[in-house]
């Protein structure tokens, strides 16, 4: 009877440390849970007495203003590609030294 009771020890202290591992999972998910509500509440658009502009709106915007930044960045690459193939061969030797660049492969 004592050797039932002394393995039953260790497997009710498993058990007990299991349940407290799931009390502390059940806990975050409900946590987790609440959050994602109060984020899905904030993006929702609310009723007409909302200030500012909709989700809609300042996405697009974030994406139109992420397009201009990429236009720009390829110009900007398009035209230093173009200033180190146009410079006199010293004077680009010169800057690509400065700055690290890899040599300028030129036609």
């Amino acid at each position: 009877m004592e050797q039932q009771q002394a393995k039953a020890g260790p497997a009710a202290g498993e058990l007990n440390d299991i349940r407290e591992t799931l009390a502390a999972i059940q806990e975050q998910g409900r946590q987790t849970q609440e959050l994602v509500r109060t984020l899905v509440d904030l993006l929702l658009p609310k009723e007409s007495n909302r200030e500012g502009p909709a989700l809609e709106e300042l996405v697009a915007a974030m994406v139109a203003l992420q397009r201009d930044l990429i236009i720009v960045a390829r110009t900007t690459q398009a035209e230093l590609k173009r200033l180190g193939e146009t410079l006199p061969i010293a004077v680009a030797e010169a800057v690509e030294h400065q700055v690290g660049l890899a040599r300028v492969v030129r036609s």
